[in-house]
């Protein structure tokens, strides 16, 4: 059964990491929930199955010219160091508060969107 729910958050992952979505979002609940991988290392696995698959979306959505490099470009920095800040704090957080914190972010986020679609910030351009 363990192998079903690696299968399926590689396939989902990758879909919606070709999509520009970040395929973690789903692989965390399904590492951590269904397989009962302890949160720190499902981060980290996270983050060894992102890699590969993000420079794969990279070059594709570059190739197709999907890519805003100056938006990237002023981010970039910004989120070096969140990173360094991120990295920090989860060797000093309990790992239930690290839990509590990516689900408070997935509903934020979540709720963001739908707003964002029902209330059509996202139009065509």
């Amino acid at each position: 059964m363990k192998t079903v729910w690696f299968v399926l958050a590689g396939v989902v992952g990758g879909v919606l990491g070709g999509m520009g979505f970040g395929g973690g979002t789903l692989l965390l609940p399904i590492l951590t929930f269904f397989l009962k991988v302890p949160y720190k290392l499902a981060a980290w696995v996270n983050l060894i199955v992102f890699l590969p698959t993000a420079v794969v979306a990279l070059v594709l959505h570059t190739k197709n010219k999907m890519v805003d490099w100056r938006a990237a470009g002023k981010l970039l920095f910004f989120a070096i160091v969140g990173l360094g800040l991120g990295f920090i704090a989860k060797g000093r957080v309990p790992e239930c508060v690290l839990r509590r914190a990516f689900g408070i972010s997935l509903i934020v986020v979540g709720s963001i969107s739908i707003f964002f679609v029902l209330f059509g910030f996202f139009k065509k351009k």
